[in-house]
């Protein structure tokens, strides 16, 4: 039995039913081992869950740092930014779904570490706000902050409501989305 196939049916299983509500014994039916042999391959579910929060947060900051870091204009990054995280969220719905929600079931030692990880992509989009204001290409808005964290809140939402097989693609909404924003924040 390989790890990621574990990790794939427990993503699965978090995801429709959340993290507490699964057990071990679910966990162990849906990869087709006994419990007790599924102790061989992982810990603890716990452990399991904080492989899955970092990997699904890491996926997010693989896909935007390159953007962020290029030297498009700040109003390019926050549409390539925005662009990223939906192609990231439309290949990893359900790990996303755990990651960004089910990571407070942690222990306090793990919940550090995906803080850890969350604040790296938060400083993502501030990044380029704080550039995109400084040269002039955003407006001076009153709070940078509270701007990022509505983007920030925008993109989370999506796992609620956005499917890879909907209507739009996920460029297509990441499109709208970034309408959206940069309609509010171009100078």
């Amino acid at each position: 039995m390989s790890p990621e196939r574990i990790e794939e049916a427990a993503i699965q299983l978090f995801s429709e039913k959340t993290y507490p509500v699964v057990g071990m014994r679910d966990l162990s039916d849906a990869v087709g081992l006994l419990p007790g042999s599924l102790y061989v391959h992982i810990n603890k579910k716990e452990d399991l869950l904080q492989r899955i929060v970092e990997k699904g947060i890491q996926r997010y900051l693989d896909a935007i740092e390159p953007v962020v870091e290029s030297d498009q204009t700040a109003p390019e990054r926050l549409r390539g930014a925005i662009n990223a995280h939906m192609r990231v969220l439309a290949g990893s719905l359900q790990q996303t779904r755990v990651a960004f929600h089910q990571w407070t079931y942690l222990a306090p030692t793990g919940k550090r570490r995906v803080v850890k990880l969350r604040r790296r992509y938060d400083a993502l989009f501030s990044q380029i706000i704080d550039e995109g204001i400084e040269a002039g290409e955003f407006r001076a808005v009153k709070s940078a902050r509270v701007t990022v964290l509505a983007i920030i809140g925008m993109l989370n939402s999506a796992t609620e409501w956005f499917s890879p097989t909907g209507e739009l693609t996920a460029e297509q909404v990441a499109e709208v989305l970034a309408d959206g924003v940069l309609t509010g924040l171009v100078a």
